[in-house]
């Protein structure tokens, strides 16, 4: 079962551990864009539409250094083989690193409830954006702050 924490889904959702060595935040709504695009053309209704969506790519052949099952709905960033999105049954498997949880959410997954909360309260202060958020969250800068505030 794969590792989640509350985080991934604040401020439209976290994407940063959805590729590696992002670049600009144009480039990484560029490569989202045009995964959503590839996703509206296949139009997957079954497990194997989707599983065919995932596996039209090799699993480390990032865009811009995006994941290329990332997409984009409504303002909102998730993979469309996401467990929440299939009755719990996780797509992903075989194809993406599942476990993988970036620092920032290993440390909060440790903390006492009002920590978290704080936490929380930090991030909605900063108003980000769900690309700003992804990044601060991957490279760790938001923890870090958070820390020595």
């Amino acid at each position: 079962m794969a590792v989640l924490s509350i985080l991934c889904q604040l401020n439209g959702g976290c994407m940063g551990c959805c590729g590696h060595d992002f670049m600009s935040k144009d480039k990484i709504n560029e490569a989202i864009k045009r995964n959503t695009s590839e996703f509206k053309r296949f139009n997957p209704k079954s497990e194997m539409d989707f599983l065919k969506f995932r596996d039209r790519y090799y699993s480390y052949n990032l865009l811009n250094g995006v994941c290329r099952n990332l997409v984009e709905d409504n303002g909102l960033i998730f993979c469309p083989l996401h467990p929440s999105r299939h009755k719990g049954k996780d797509l992903r498997i075989d194809h993406c690193e599942i476990n993988h949880l970036c620092k920032t959410a290993e440390e909060f997954n440790k903390w006492a409830d009002q920590k978290q909360e704080k936490f929380i309260l930090f991030i909605k202060e900063k108003d980000f954006d769900n690309i700003g958020y992804s990044i601060k969250m991957d490279d760790d800068s938001l923890l870090k702050e958070f820390e020595n505030s």
